[in-house]
């Protein structure tokens, strides 16, 4: 599995137009358990990516492409999730500084230090049903021959059981229980579009 400049670019842009789509589920999810504006912030955050991406055609490595998507997450998304979405870019660019591309232990670096940023921002950990439980299976199916998808399904099969503990929907207590966490929701429409690109470039 190998991630180049150009896969993420294309796993980005995908991304965007599939928050879209789903934009007013992440936000009926949200009106069940949260503050009910995780899919506008969503759909706002990525299309400011799109439009960044669409803009710049000229990025050659992944630390820099990641850094433009962190800083622009940071900027537009707004609510828990906007730090959160763009702290994992932010790390993701620390540890891709100067690559083309990232494979075997070096992509697998670059998750492990974004899935730890989103957890130390959130002051998270796995089975409060956040995206912290799609990030931290996903990235540690990158080093087995797991299925990635057949992972974040599961993920997102497992978090939706969960009662949550943290954030805003652990006020909800018992009623959050069958109810898929929004976060959790578009974490695993951004993977699975990662999970594309690595599989069939």
């Amino acid at each position: 599995m190998k991630l180049t400049v150009e896969a993420l670019r294309r796993a980005l842009l995908a991304t965007a137009d599939a928050i879209e789509q789903q934009k007013d589920e992440l936000t009926d999810l949200d009106r069940e358990i949260g503050d009910g504006d995780h899919g506008i912030n969503m759909s706002r955050g990525f299309q400011g990516v799109k439009k960044e991406l669409e803009a710049q055609n000229s990025l050659t490595d992944l630390g820099e492409l990641s850094k433009l998507v962190g800083m622009t997450l940071i900027k537009t998304v707004g609510g828990a999730s906007g730090p959160l979405y763009g702290t994992a870019f932010v790390k993701f660019a620390t540890k891709w500084k100067d690559k083309q591309s990232a494979e075997g232990e070096d992509l697998f670096a670059g998750f492990k230090e974004a899935t730890e940023g989103i957890k130390s921002r959130g002051k998270s950990q796995v089975g409060q049903k956040t995206m912290v439980d799609i990030w931290e299976p996903f990235t540690a199916a990158l080093q087995t021959d797991t299925s990635l998808e057949k992972v974040i399904d599961q993920a997102l099969a497992d978090t939706k059981a969960m009662v949550a503990t943290k954030g805003r929907a652990s006020y909800f207590g018992e009623e959050t229980k069958a109810v898929q966490d929004p976060g959790a929701l578009s974490s695993s429409i951004l993977l699975k579009n990662i999970a594309e690109v690595l599989l069939h470039d």
